[in-house]
């Protein structure tokens, strides 16, 4: 009985953590061909990420930019931080990354940070965006998804400016939309 319940968790958490597939892939492939340039256009280094400063070990902070500079989420106090947390292979993760964009566009006079955070090697995410030119602020986490309690990708949390979970959504969205920029803007109408 024991064994059995220890294989239905190991199936379980797997169908979590690999729940892209192989033709969710190819549906990613669509969609970035469907995407505008300017939402594929080559990505900026970010000012507010380029100007942290270097580490002797990027790995003992919980983040880190994709040029090795450690970092922890506290240096964002005062901000609303947005962090998706997303893979290179996952479909509907690359599918959502134009309107998250869009809605760090929308958002971006009323004092939020978008940050997108992976938990893949620095040369696979920077491999992966020189390929693609997405813009916006991806940085690296230092550790598993799973350490974190992320069981499924993507998946996203607001913070509110003490850095303290204000909602999380688990799937892809279309986050410029009215309903979406409504539910970031008042979080306490989604459940944590």
């Amino acid at each position: 009985m024991n064994r059995q319940l220890h294989t239905l968790t190991f199936i379980f958490a797997s169908f979590l953590l690999f729940s892209c597939s192989s033709e969710d892939q190819t549906a990613a492939k669509n969609a970035l061909a469907e995407a505008t340039p300017a939402e594929t256009a080559p990505a900026p280094k970010s000012s507010l990420l380029a100007d942290l400063p270097l580490n002797d070990d990027p790995n003992s902070n919980t983040f880190q930019t994709l040029d090795g500079r450690g970092f922890d989420i506290g240096l964002f106090v005062g901000k609303k931080v947005f962090v998706n947390f997303w893979a290179t292979w996952c479909a509907p993760c690359i599918r959502e990354i134009p309107s998250i964009n869009r809605a760090a566009k929308s958002l971006e006079d009323e004092n939020y940070l978008f940050l997108f955070v992976s938990d893949e090697d620095k040369e696979t995410i920077n491999n992966f965006l020189d390929e693609r030119g997405f813009q916006g602020n991806f940085i690296k986490l230092n550790g598993y998804f799973g350490n974190f309690g992320i069981g499924a990708v993507p998946s996203s949390w607001l913070l509110d400016e003490n850095g303290d979970i204000q909602a999380t959504w688990a799937g892809a969205y279309e986050w410029d939309s009215e309903e979406m920029l409504e539910e970031i803007r008042n979080p306490e109408t989604v459940g944590i």
